[in-house]
């Protein structure tokens, strides 16, 4: 009996070697392959932080900013913008929306993607306003759940001043 048992066994593991051998070579060659080595968790964390939202992550945002792929907008009351923003962003404060949102209209509508943030952490300034920018037919719109505090502890550099909002 040990000599069939143990040849099956080595039947069954040679196969089971075959198939994943096969397998992670056709998902290697896949345009859609599934990627094996991910930050699962860290995405998922970072979708719940976006309101269910598109988020994008620190790397993706220095690269569209490094790229001018992007339009920021600042979340946070215009105190707190005036102290520091990432260079260029606009600030649009969630609690005064309706007021500036005709200001800055033309803007919105023209950039080809718009990135959210605010403070980062618990804030959740950038989510709404991503929630009240769709609920307007702006779509084309990804929230930065790091916020300003990644953005900063990254080592990248940010604008002081007042600005405008709507400039």
């Amino acid at each position: 009996m040990r000599g069939p048992v143990k040849r099956s066994l080595l039947q069954a593991l040679g196969i089971i070697l075959i198939s994943l051998a096969l397998g992670l070579g056709v998902n290697g060659f896949r345009a859609d392959g599934i990627p094996l080595v991910e930050r699962w968790s860290e995405k998922l964390a970072q979708k719940q932080q976006a309101g269910g939202f598109p988020a994008v992550s620190l790397t993706e945002t220095v690269a569209a900013f490094t790229r001018g792929e992007a339009l920021f907008l600042d979340a946070r009351d215009p105190d707190f913008y005036k102290l520091g923003h990432i260079p260029g962003a606009v600030n649009l404060p969630v609690r005064e929306f309706e007021r500036v949102l005709p200001e800055l209209r033309g803007r919105l509508d023209a950039a080809p993607w718009l990135i959210v943030y605010c403070d980062g952490g618990s804030c959740e300034a950038s989510v709404e306003l991503t929630e009240r920018l769709f609920l307007v037919g702006i779509d084309r719109v990804s929230v930065f759940p790091g916020g300003l505090q990644q953005w900063k502890g990254s080592g990248q550099a940010i604008e002081q001043g007042e600005g405008t909002m709507g400039q």
